[in-house]
């Protein structure tokens, strides 16, 4: 009887680290977690190299700031480009919201600045479209309030491309309708945190 109870127990040893492991892939194959980190490091690093690179590379010919216009030529397409990678750049999400308010009051004073830069700045039109960069990825333009980090463009990368990474990796149905509502909940809040807010909503 012992030895009959030792071997039971032997199997169920044996048997248990195989169901582990088809737990822990079936649970792996619902929610992709795993592709999900590494898409959002992969993202993360890659973008924040381009815009590095972009910004380092076009900082010599900066044109002279004008806060109603652009750093780049909009009729062509490179500058169309440089214009979006540099706002969907996910540094830009390390910045504080006194550091974007600092920005901000840059752009509001950049006659002064212009006329009298700073000790220390080189080049005072560069520090004022990245000033303006930091300010306008963080704060809204007609309220000044500050939109939360995974519904700005700079949280693109970071927040929205792993949901559509683990979209498009689930292998069930009910993983695929969790992360395509997740993806949706997610670009309703997008587009409610950078709506128009100059004049009030109404439903009239």
């Amino acid at each position: 009887t012992s030895a009959a109870a030792a071997a039971a127990a032997a199997r169920t040893a044996a048997r248990t680290p195989a169901k582990s492991v088809e737990a822990t892939k079936a649970a792996d194959d619902a929610v992709p977690l795993g592709k999900v980190f590494a898409a959002m490091l992969a993202g993360v690093a890659t973008v924040s190299g381009f815009t590095f690179a972009a910004e380092t590379a076009t900082a010599s010919d900066v044109p002279p700031f004008d806060p109603a216009g652009q750093r780049y030529d909009q009729g062509t397409f490179s500058g169309r480009f440089f214009r979006m990678l540099l706002a969907c750049d996910p540094r830009l999400l390390t910045y504080t919201e006194d550091d974007a308010r600092r920005a901000g009051e840059m752009v509001a004073n950049y006659r002064d600045l212009i006329a009298n830069p700073p000790a220390g700045v080189e080049n005072i039109h560069r520090a004022l479209w990245e000033a303006q960069r930091i300010s306008g990825a963080s704060l809204h333009p007609d309220s000044g309030d500050v939109i939360p980090a995974p519904f700005r463009m700079s949280g693109y990368v970071p927040f929205n491309g792993p949901i559509c990474v683990a979209m498009v990796a689930s292998k069930t149905t009910p993983a695929l309708l969790f992360w395509s509502w997740v993806n949706q909940s997610q670009n309703a809040l997008v587009n409610y945190f950078n709506r128009n807010a100059s004049s009030e909503m109404s439903n009239e």
